[in-house]
């Protein structure tokens, strides 16, 4: 005899907040809208606040600001549900099947409708603030929620959607100092603007999909990135080839830039040419290659940046894999890989 089910199963549909950019859902973005504010470290969450509008690690005995660095890296994944059509549905599915794959899943994320993307359940998955460690460690849960969301019609390819994923970096991860932070920044800008063609095919972002994060050439910010400065006569200075001297006290936000340094005096950039990704392994190859950057910059000399050899030197399999698709169309030759091939260092993540 069939069992009856007494207890319906209650939905959150809180999981998914306001429409992308409405003046109602407040500080709906990165690091910021969650219930609570976490840091979510390798194997643990630490708690934090927001102190003069810059998320801080809390010391959980006396709940002061601790002053220890907070090298975060916050995602923001556009996903199309086109085979989803009421949002109840998206947020049973996002809390009963996608995030109990992670550890502290149903804290770790929030949803929230975009309506750049098509089909009408269409969202941004936003995390908080977690370390590299965290993000590798979890590398099963991510294989799992991406497999879970093809199965759903939920689609986060850039190739065959417009969409696309905003990695945020907090600024710790580039130096000790403000001083050696904005050097390193200045140095990022640089480096993914002068191969603009060849990072947006690293990152895995569609060549026609890229109205949302264009190169930053003086033409560009001056055309399609007012809100990039809000001078126009500031469009020469911005240019990546004055990247040297970029001024962070006189950039402002654009949703049209590959590099959002507006929240810098918040302790976070944002690389807006990260591309939607097709599949787990897409994801992990695109992470690698983000995390290597990172890591790679405080290394790197001004005249390093110029020599791709050089700053991919050591990376592991994964980024190598990503590379293999630059050989020949944007600057890296065969020769280039092949030196690149014979110092590869053998990746140790591999959940396969």
């Amino acid at each position: 005899m069939r069992k009856e089910c007494k207890t319906a199963i209650k939905v959150n549909v809180g999981h998914i907040q306001g429409y992308h950019g409405n003046e109602w859902s407040g500080e709906s973005y990165a690091f910021h809208g969650f219930p609570t504010n976490e840091y979510f470290n390798s194997d643990r969450t630490e708690p934090t606040a927001v102190v003069d509008g810059k998320l801080v690690r809390l010391d959980k005995k006396t709940g002061l600001p601790s002053g220890l660095p907070m090298e975060t890296v916050g995602l923001e994944v556009e996903v199309e549900c086109n085979g989803i059509v009421k949002l109840e549905a998206l947020s049973a599915i996002a809390e009963h099947i996608l995030f109990p794959n992670f550890k502290y899943g149903d804290r770790m994320f929030k949803m929230q409708h975009d309506g750049s993307l098509g089909g009408a359940t269409s969202v941004e998955i936003i995390t908080q603030p977690m370390t590299i460690a965290k993000i590798r460690n979890d590398y099963p849960a991510w294989k799992a929620m991406f497999e879970y969301m093809r199965k759903f019609d939920m689609s986060a390819d850039s190739y065959d959607t417009d969409c696309g994923m905003h990695v945020n970096l907090g600024v710790d991860l580039f130096g000790k100092t403000e001083e050696e932070q904005k050097e390193n920044l200045r140095k990022l800008y640089f480096l993914i603007n002068n191969r603009y063609k060849f990072f947006r095919t690293l990152f895995w972002r569609n060549q026609y999909a890229t109205n949302w994060c264009l190169r930053m050439t003086e033409e560009n910010i001056a055309n399609h990135m007012l809100n990039w400065c809000d001078d126009r006569s500031l469009a020469s200075e911005l240019d990546y080839h004055n990247a040297k001297s970029l001024d962070f006290d006189r950039v402002t936000s654009s949703h049209h830039a590959c590099l959002n340094y507006s929240h810098f005096d918040a302790g976070r950039i944002e690389i807006r040419l990260v591309g939607g990704q097709r599949d787990f392994d897409c994801f992990r190859e695109t992470m690698e290659c983000i995390f290597w950057i990172v890591k790679r910059i405080p290394d790197l000399s001004w005249d390093d940046l110029d020599d791709l050899v050089k700053v991919f030197k050591g990376c592991n399999e994964y980024v190598m894999n990503r590379l293999a698709i630059c050989v020949f169309n944007y600057g890296l030759t065969q020769t280039d890989f092949d030196k690149l091939s014979r110092a590869c260092k053998i990746a140790r993540y591999d959940i396969d």
